[in-house]
């Protein structure tokens, strides 16, 4: 817990979206005891969890991202702070209330990503891999997920006859996206009826522009949330949904910024001594299943 007593240095105003691709990364054993030790012990229990490498990466740089991003943007020394789960929603929260910060993680695909503000408003982020591969047959696999849809996207998902199966399954995931960001920025995860979610998109995705034009309409009423969206790389999509009237002074459509393992570890301070057995542990695992 952080002391009243210690001092805490001006927060610097931030809006920041980073990724990192895990998929790409195979730590070594020195990286990996480093980025174990800076975190805290529930969290690195959490973890160990993990049956297989690629979801114990995925989470891991989670966590990470977060305390790089409380330690740049509020000033608390990486060593002083503690975060825990929000007790309703369990989303990790800082456990400080007085500091006015927000952040949302997601991972999918081959990436992590984060989006946060140094200021108090809803936010929720969620990446998307611009894939298939569920075995059935795509039409049947649009069957199962129909009552998660508007008829109009739908319409946006399936397009004109002839449309070709890869670009229907990447605008299901921009669409999935966006209710995902969208929910979670919510805190209240999928148990809303998701067909009362109508967006809208109006632009095509890049990964050279972030594109804020798409409306959502939730029971027939517009919404007033701002929702960015853009592509990582060809196969990942990513959404992040922020409550318009409690933005105040962040800057507008960020791009996201892909960081290497030294970005994230830059000033990272280990909070317990490196762990030889998790490690052992670790590397004994399968990458996937």
């Amino acid at each position: 817990m952080i002391k009243t007593s210690t001092p805490i240095k001006k927060m610097t105003k931030m809006s920041v979206r980073w990724a990192f691709n895990w998929g790409e990364w195979s730590p070594s054993e020195k990286e990996l005891k480093l980025a174990v030790s800076c975190l805290q012990l529930e969290e690195k229990a959490r973890l160990a969890k993990f049956v297989f490498r690629k979801d114990l990466k995925a989470s891991l740089i989670g966590r990470l991202l977060m305390r790089k991003f409380i330690n740049d943007s509020t000033k608390i020394p990486y060593d002083k702070i503690e975060l825990e789960r929000d007790k309703t929603t369990g989303r990790p929260i800082l456990k400080n209330p007085s500091t006015p910060v927000s952040f949302n993680v997601s991972h999918q695909g081959n990436y992590t990503v984060l989006a946060g503000e140094s200021e108090d408003l809803k936010i929720g982020v969620d990446v998307m891999k611009l894939e298939y591969t569920g075995g059935k047959a795509l039409p049947e696999f649009f069957r199962i997920m129909n009552r998660n849809f508007s008829s109009s996207e739908w319409n946006e998902i399936r397009g004109a006859p002839g449309t070709p199966e890869s670009k229907q399954i990447a605008m299901f995931g921009r669409h999935w996206a966006l209710k995902e960001s969208y929910v979670k920025a919510l805190s209240v995860g999928i148990t809303v009826d998701l067909r009362e979610l109508d967006f809208q998109t109006q632009s095509d995705l890049r990964s050279d522009k972030v594109v804020a034009d798409t409306i959502l309409y939730e029971r027939g009423v517009r919404r007033n949330w701002n929702f960015e969206e853009t592509l990582i790389d060809s196969d990942h999509c990513v959404a992040v949904a922020l409550e318009i009237e409690k933005q105040k002074s962040h800057p507008q459509n960020n791009h996201f910024v892909v960081i290497k393992f030294e970005d994230l570890m830059k000033f990272a301070i280990p909070l317990h001594p490196e762990d030889d057995d998790f490690c052992k542990n670790y590397f004994g695992k399968a990458e996937r299943p």
